[in-house]
């Protein structure tokens, strides 16, 4: 590669980490350049890992949204997508806020807990 062609996609690589902050000033000459150069790649090539693990947890997370609906619907549990975060009931009050992913596993595991203890009731 010509090093004009590695001083251009350099230039590139840092306006693209910059945005719209200035580029901090360098010496350019063949060693910087060859330097930066071999930083824009390894980044390139990490930011494309990096995209490939986040779809692959997305995936994985759709996966098991299907597979805890389906053991929900089994079982007669409620499942963390049913319950909207916006409202819901937590043991006899109603609390209007965005909940965590955390906190509705923690409302439903004690929702579900109840549920079968009352079942066994019956």
């Amino acid at each position: 590669m010509e090093a004009q062609e590695k001083e251009a996609q350099v230039a590139a690589w840092l306006k693209k980490i910059f945005g719209d902050h200035p580029i901090p000033q360098y010496e350019v000459n063949p060693r910087t350049t060859e330097i930066l150069h071999h930083l824009s790649e390894r980044n390139r090539v990490r930011d494309r890992d990096v995209h490939l693990v986040i779809e692959d947890l997305k995936q994985k997370a759709s996966e098991y949204e299907s597979e805890g609906e389906t053991f929900s619907q089994r079982h007669g549990y409620v499942s963390v997508s049913s319950v909207t975060s916006s409202t819901f009931r937590e043991i006899g009050r109603t609390k209007t806020t965005d909940y965590t992913f955390e906190e509705k596993i923690g409302v439903l595991l004690r929702f579900n807990a109840e549920s079968i203890s009352r079942s066994g009731e019956n």
